[in-house]
């Protein structure tokens, strides 16, 4: 294993991430690695979908340690940008990650912490785990698109509220505030409808409201939607909500994020490595919070395809070991 000081980290910075927390900390960032002894190149991601361009450049040119300094969204853009990359192997490329988003969803499995300082130690201790990957493939007004996610993809209701959400975030507004009001706003403009799911080619058809697909547990800053995922086993975990209506999702509130909610009644959950859904209508997306074309969907399992940095073993159920 190469030295840190032999390494050449290329840092992707999102400054709008934490509603302009990335500008901010910039150079408090930049001190930091400095300071560390780490070689690094920063490149900033500018405008929406800037920081597929920039990994999928810098991994076609050779780059091998990723290092994304955002939110949940820079990461899943940095993710889609090494897989389209010209890269003739995915194992070669390792991804660290600095926390400057709001929700920072997908290091809380990962054992992470927001702590610049701490997180920059995890990267130098450099303990490294293959997490599998969400590919989506999505249908809308007859074309296809793809997209690539790493902690959890969302439907219905749950990609409505991150539409919301994106919108707020956009506006510099910041914190917990984002996710309630997102989610009180999102009720009244969304209904429930028909949908169908097949897993693993097993057919489920439910009054849909909103429905979860996790590699990860968390999403919503802190929300456990999906609590049994875990981005190292065989298969995706799936998190089915039938139509629950406004005291259903007021008398759930607390038990979305201790994961306690999925034994209401009208939550089920199940598992598969391919699941396809559906619906009379175009359904609305998201995947790690980044929305997706309204349309019908097949989500698949690419199984321990990306290298990563982590921290705690927690919620991975990990030795500690490096993987």
């Amino acid at each position: 294993m190469p030295k840190n000081s032999e390494i050449e980290w290329q840092v992707i910075l999102n400054p709008h991430a934490g509603g302009g927390k990335g500008a901010h900390d910039q150079k408090k960032i930049e001190q930091l690695l400095t300071k560390a002894d780490l070689n690094f190149r920063l490149s900033i991601s500018e405008y929406p979908r800037h920081a597929i361009q920039l990994a999928k450049d810098l991994v076609s040119a050779g780059a091998t340690h990723i290092l994304v300094a955002g939110g949940d969204g820079t990461l899943n853009e940095v993710v889609n940008g090494i897989f389209l990359a010209d890269c003739k192997s995915l194992d070669e490329v390792t991804l660290g990650m600095l926390p400057v988003g709001t929700g920072n969803d997908w290091t809380k499995t990962f054992g992470i912490p927001d702590n610049y300082q701490k997180a920059i130690d995890i990267i130098i201790a450099n303990k490294t785990v293959l997490q599998n990957v969400g590919e989506i493939t999505c249908l809308s007004e007859g074309k296809t698109s793809q997209r690539y996610f790493v902690n959890i993809a969302g439907f219905g209701f749950d990609a409505l509220v991150a539409k919301n959400a994106n919108d707020m975030k956009s506006k510099g507004i910041t914190g917990i505030r984002v996710y309630i009001q997102s989610l009180l706003t999102g009720y009244f403009n969304f209904k429930s409808r028909q949908a169908q799911f097949i897993i693993d080619g097993a057919t489920l058809q439910v009054n849909l409201f909103s429905a979860s697909i996790g590699l990860g547990k968390f999403n919503g800053g802190g929300m456990m939607q999906v609590p049994e995922a875990n981005p190292l086993e065989g298969h995706f975990h799936l998190t089915v909500i039938r139509n629950i209506g406004i005291w259903g999702i007021l008398t759930n509130f607390k038990g979305l994020y201790s994961g306690e909610f999925i034994h209401d009644r009208r939550v089920s959950t199940h598992s598969g490595k391919v699941i396809e859904i559906s619906s009379g209508s175009p359904l609305p997306g998201e995947a790690d919070g980044e929305t997706l074309d309204a349309g019908s969907f097949t989500v698949g399992l690419l199984t321990r395809k990306l290298r990563v940095i982590y921290g705690s073993d927690k919620f991975l159920g990990l030795i500690g070991a490096t993987v």
